[in-house]
């Protein structure tokens, strides 16, 4: 399944039919869901995925698919909950009733034209749309949804099954890769490549706007304003990272076949309160979570590494020196290596994945080299001839 994202631009009331559309959705949404909780609270018995499909029969508010696909979102979020309970995490996400302007998308199963899609798009009970289609669509289209951006803008997206191929190709040989808030990547190569940081360059801009918000009454006209308005300059934001880190995935697959990374907790690194806002700024979690997706699609691949001690271990010679985060060359008192630290780190994460230290994003059953129990100080020591023969 691939998915396509188009911008639409419905007529005033075509915006306000699917508006509409959506709130009596969320309606629906939280009906059931209150059916739902109340019968096994009373009888003790959990409404299935049918039981939910004969309640929203014959409601006409909605159309007919739009509403099966509510009891989907149910089911699927009773699914999501009991799958967390038995990963035992720490936060569950109880399935929880949607208040207004949280129900932000409707969808349909199946698409009424699909011969059409393409080139002209249908809703039904909303007409005909008019989209700006900037690329063109590959595969059969299965289900589409619309959905109202924050800045209300409104966008559809298509999921199509059987997508053709992309043409991109990888290039070859194998490369280690470091995540860093000075550079945002440092290649064993010895090549850097700098985050345009887009939230550090529109800081002073979002904080006025965010002040201007703060300061109107809620319910107001000049409030709902004030929320677009900082919408939009957050959408820009996320564009632009989103734009960087497609680009930098492509053109690092296209130089090379296999790319190791960082397993960086960043979840855990953003309560570092000093460090937190430029974490944010740059997104390593979206630009890791991007690249193995563009490798499979070029028929490279991407594996994650144990980032302990890349920054503080020699790659000459395997020692540990200690430095701080002001600190940004390696200098290494016992083999005399002196080099960038974020260099020196990411020839670490290539040995390291060299050896067999690596972790796919899909594992495949005995993929890892063996190491024959030595440490991982005693096989980055080792000399890169070495790494390779085995």
């Amino acid at each position: 399944m691939k998915a396509y994202k188009y911008r639409i631009y419905p007529t005033k009331n075509q915006a306000i039919e699917i508006d509409l559309q959506t709130e009596k959705c969320r309606q629906l949404y939280n009906k059931l869901l209150a059916l739902k909780k109340d019968t096994y609270k009373d009888k003790g018995v959990t409404l299935s995925r049918k039981d939910l499909y004969r309640e929203v029969k014959g409601n006409k508010e909605a159309y007919s698919q739009v509403s099966q696909n509510v009891a989907d979102r149910i089911n699927k979020a009773y699914g999501n909950f009991f799958a967390r309970v038995k990963r035992g995490e720490r936060k569950k996400g109880f399935p929880r009733f949607k208040k207004y302007g949280k129900y932000a998308s409707i969808t349909f199963p199946q698409i009424v034209n699909p011969e059409k899609i393409g080139k002209k798009t249908n809703f039904p009970k909303i007409g005909w749309l008019n989209t700006i289609y900037h690329r063109p669509i590959t595969g059969t289209p299965k289900t589409l949804t619309i959905k109202k951006a924050k800045s209300g803008k409104y966008f559809i997206t298509i999921s199509c099954a059987n997508p053709k191929t992309e043409t991109l190709k990888h290039g070859k040989g194998e490369i280690g890769i470091d995540l860093g808030l000075n550079h945002f990547v440092a290649t064993s190569d010895g090549e850097f490549f700098d985050h345009p940081k887009p939230m550090k360059g529109i800081a002073k801009k979002r904080k006025a706007l965010a002040k201007q918000f703060s300061k109107t009454h809620k319910r107001s006209n000049n409030r709902n304003k004030a929320r677009v308005r900082l919408a939009r300059t957050d959408e820009k934001i996320a564009n632009i990272r989103n734009d960087y880190g497609w680009k930098l995935c492509k053109t690092l697959i296209q130089k090379h076949e296999t790319i190791y990374l960082e397993n960086l907790n960043a979840r855990g690194m953003v309560k570092n309160h000093q460090l937190a806002g430029a974490i944010t700024d740059v997104s390593w979690s979206d630009f890791t979570n991007k690249h193995p997706y563009k490798a499979e699609s070029a028929g490279g691949k991407v594996l994650k590494v144990n980032p302990k001690n890349t920054s503080q271990m020699c790659s000459g010679c395997g020692d540990i020196v200690k430095k701080t985060l002001a600190i940004r060359t390696h200098n290494c008192p016992n083999c005399g290596l002196k080099i960038d630290r974020d260099i020196n780190a990411s020839i670490n994460i290539l040995t390291k994945g060299k050896i067999g230290l690596g972790q796919p994003e899909c594992k495949p059953e005995r993929d890892e080299a063996n190491t024959d129990g030595i440490s991982p100080k005693q096989a980055l020591s080792m000399k890169q001839e070495a790494i390779i023969s085995t």
